[in-house]
């Protein structure tokens, strides 16, 4: 797996993100499970986890996907899993892997803030990377590196859109082993 993030800019009109995050927030499939073997826990919703859980945030979430696949060929477009989550200021976000022994899936992150700005904090770091996070950019990244977010110092709430997708096997971010 090569040690990279590729960021994909300006793939969703402001008022999709709006759309998105207004659902979201009048949800009533918050939770607080993640994360997992972690006492720090925050909200988080699964939109879809296999299936579709949240059925109208899922079609949302899969139209926002091909917006993102029409601009880069590095995934599948096939949702593993999607996710929202709520980080605010008052909980630094915990260094994590994910997808450990998974080789053939990737993760895609971005905001839902259509208002997010440089000053409001909450980068994501990825290894030795500090990426800021645009509204309508996505990040596309290896999970089995250690990544989180920066703190976050504004009195907003961040929504986070995740996305676990297969690998493009042809893609990048392909594994290959020394034997192929």
């Amino acid at each position: 797996m090569v040690n990279t993030v590729e960021i994909v800019e300006d793939v969703i009109p402001m008022e999709y993100l709006d759309m998105i995050k207004y659902t979201a927030m009048n949800s009533e499939a918050w939770h607080m499970k993640y994360p997992q073997n972690h006492p720090d826990k925050h909200l988080k919703m699964d939109i879809i986890d296999g299936d579709a859980r949240q059925p109208l945030l899922a079609g949302m979430a899969m139209g926002l996907l091909i917006m993102i696949y029409k601009k880069c060929n590095l995934f599948r477009p096939e949702i593993t899993y999607a996710g929202i989550s709520i980080k605010d200021k008052n909980r630094l976000d915990n260094p994590h892997t994910d997808h450990v022994n998974d080789l053939g899936h990737i993760k895609i992150f971005g905001l839902l803030n259509s208002d997010w700005g440089s000053m409001d904090g909450g980068l994501f770091l990825h290894g030795d990377e500090a990426i800021p996070m645009k509204p309508g950019n996505f990040v596309i990244f290896d999970p089995r590196i250690t990544h989180s977010a920066s703190e976050i110092t504004c009195d907003k709430q961040r929504l986070g859109l995740d996305f676990t997708v297969p690998v493009n096997p042809q893609g990048r971010f392909a594994y290959h082993s020394e034997i192929d």
